[in-house]
């Protein structure tokens, strides 16, 4: 009996020993669920359109525009950290993470592009969500274009940096910006980048342009799934071109056509007709609708990050104007713990 323990002890060590010996350190490749496999191996070479990996001595290209992410054998856990944070849409962790990681940690290239991209993102979205120094993060933004045209995060920078520059009032800076996203080889690219200048234009007070931006998007040949759903987005943005011309009832009614004949499973799209819907009633002056359109977003689709934040802004501020401060402090609370973003 002592020898079999004996023999099994000597077994389970040596198996121990053996796996730690044989199992490599790798980087891992996550794709967006659905597209294909996670793969896991040595990256060999980055740029916009691609990702080159050795997958035990097979070399694969993993497209940039179905990578969710890229984790590196031995990079500092503060960027492991900083991903977290930021898959979370946790932004003053992130930044918080990043300030914890020592650049001259980061030995390879690609680990300084994450580094760089992380900062640009995470203060992008900060201030696209209330907060954060807007010319911070333009810098940041236009130093990560400048320095890593090579880097497969390319293309969502130029549509970050479209984004800002939409909010900072510079239209012609976020439509080269924008003409650089419809660059990228994949055609729900071009059409992303025409909704996003459709989007532009509203705020621009230009709904004339934006509609023929959205039709030309509505009237795309491409009916792969991602291209339907921006052609879904696209209607609601023709419904905003109504509530920018207070056409507020015809809003209102397209919007809510647009919610009953969409899957409830795509909760950001979801939450992106909700919250229009939302703004629609805020500006006809219905704060009570509007509560009603955010809290749709707040109770059912959640679990998008970036439109839940701003139903909970809307909701903080809708609350005061009903005369439930209780629950405008309850929402601010809510906004704080979730997401660490304070109200103004």
């Amino acid at each position: 009996m002592f020898k079999s323990i004996r023999f099994f002890g000597f077994f389970t060590c040596t198996f121990i020993l053996f796996s730690v010996s044989v199992l490599p350190a790798a980087d891992r490749i996550t794709v967006q669920e659905g597209k294909g496999k996670n793969v896991s191996g040595t990256i060999l070479a980055v740029n916009a359109e691609k990702v080159t990996i050795d997958v035990r001595g097979e070399k694969q290209e993993i497209p940039a525009n179905i990578i969710v992410s890229t984790e590196y054998d031995n990079e500092p856990s503060g960027l492991k950290a900083t991903r977290t944070a930021f898959d979370g849409s946790r932004m003053p962790e992130t930044l918080e993470a990043l300030a914890k990681v020592d650049p001259k940690t980061l030995t390879k290239p690609e680990l300084k592009q994450e580094f760089d991209y992380f900062t640009a993102a995470a203060k992008t979205k900060s201030v696209l969500a209330g907060s954060g120094d807007l010319a911070d993060a333009e810098k940041s933004l236009l130093d990560f274009i400048k320095n890593n045209k090579n880097s497969y995060h390319y293309f969502e920078i130029c549509e970050y940096y479209g984004d800002l520059m939409v909010q900072a009032g510079k239209f012609d800076d976020a439509k080269k910006s924008y003409a650089a996203l419809a660059k990228a080889p994949w055609s729900e690219y071009s059409l992303k980048a025409t909704v996003s200048l459709g989007m532009a234009e509203i705020t621009e007070k230009k709904t004339d342009s934006a509609r023929k931006n959205f039709e030309t998007v509505i009237k795309s040949e491409d009916n792969s799934e991602q291209a339907e759903r921006l052609k879904n987005i696209a209607k609601i943005g023709q419904a905003l071109c109504l509530t920018s011309e207070k056409k507020y009832d015809e809003a209102v009614k397209m919007l809510e056509e647009i919610a009953k004949n969409s899957s409830g499973e795509d909760s950001v799209f979801q939450s992106l007709v909700y919250n229009s819907l939302g703004l629609t009633y805020e500006q006809a002056g219905k704060p009570r609708d509007a509560i009603l359109a955010y809290m749709h977003t707040d109770i059912l689709f959640s679990s998008a990050r970036s439109e839940h934040i701003k139903a909970l802004q809307e909701l903080s501020k809708l609350w005061k104007q009903v005369k439930r401060n209780e629950r405008a402090d309850e929402t601010a609370k809510r906004l704080k713990s979730i997401y660490n973003i304070d109200t103004k």
